[in-house]
């Protein structure tokens, strides 16, 4: 989105774990100051790791998660967001950086990895949105969500996709509560909602994530990247589609397994 701009990555500290032989989970915290706020460099930094991520075979998971204390992600940095510079696209119709945030978001949430959002604290407006890009959501038990952007003081509506991911995991009707609300739910709640998938101890949230991600990176990685692919594609068709698309990538796996049998058997 910036371009050749790096100056996102000091706002990251990454690591690669090892949890089997040949199989790491690789890890990206967040840690811009005060408040981990999105805003286009940090978003590109997130992008770019996760894109590198994606391509190391030896990467079987991916954990999002902050350096910051009892914060995962206050929103949207507001400074970038009603600063001349947004205000002077925004006045000129040039919409190009909105869209590109989009797709980012977009790619981000199909990820062939399984990315683990590791939520320790405070998760709303556009951090709430970059967690529900994540196929699951470890929180602690004192973290607490919102979408206030209906709040007097913003005035705004979600600019990542927060309306529609929302409304998958919790429905409509609670969809709606939180959003033209702007009503802030805790951890039990989110849980009992499913906005989120599982509750940890407050200091605990790191290494549940990282015990989920050892236990993804034990399983077959072709198979969870076509089960995640054939999952987001049933998200946006119907029910039919979605099992014509499920059949074809089935077909495929069976066809490949014949294949090396039938070329094992040879030998």
């Amino acid at each position: 989105m910036n371009g050749d701009d790096k100056s996102g990555a000091g706002y990251l500290d990454c690591e690669e774990i090892k949890v089997a032989e040949n199989r790491f989970v690789g890890v990206i915290r967040m840690q811009k100051t005060p408040r981990n706020s999105i805003g286009s460099w940090l978003l590109d930094a997130i992008y770019e790791k996760i894109d590198e991520y994606e391509n190391n075979e030896k990467i079987r998971a991916i954990i999002i998660a902050s350096k910051l204390r009892s914060v995962f992600s206050d929103g949207a940095d507001r400074n970038e967001l009603f600063g001349d510079w947004i205000s002077g696209l925004v006045s000129e119709s040039n919409y190009d950086r909105f869209k590109r945030a989009h797709r980012m978001y977009v790619e981000i949430e199909n990820c062939q990895k399984p990315i683990i959002a590791a939520i320790n604290g405070v998760t709303i407006g556009a951090g709430l949105e970059l967690a529900m890009l994540c196929d699951f959501r470890v929180s602690s038990e004192l973290a607490f969500f919102s979408l206030p952007e209906a709040k007097p003081e913003l005035a705004i509506i979600p600019g990542l996709g927060g309306t529609v991911r929302l409304t998958r995991l919790v429905g409509p009707a609670r969809a709606k509560e939180m959003l033209l609300l702007g009503k802030m739910i805790r951890a039990p709640k989110a849980l009992e909602w499913g906005l989120i998938t599982s509750l940890a101890p407050h200091r605990e949230v790191f290494e549940h994530a990282l015990d989920l991600a050892k236990d993804l990176a034990a399983n077959d990685q072709r198979a969870m990247m076509d089960m995640k692919k054939s999952i987001n594609y049933a998200a946006d068709h119907d029910i039919k589609e979605g099992i014509e698309f499920e059949v074809t990538l089935f077909s495929e796996i069976m066809k490949k397994k014949l294949a090396a049998k039938a070329g094992a058997e040879e030998k």
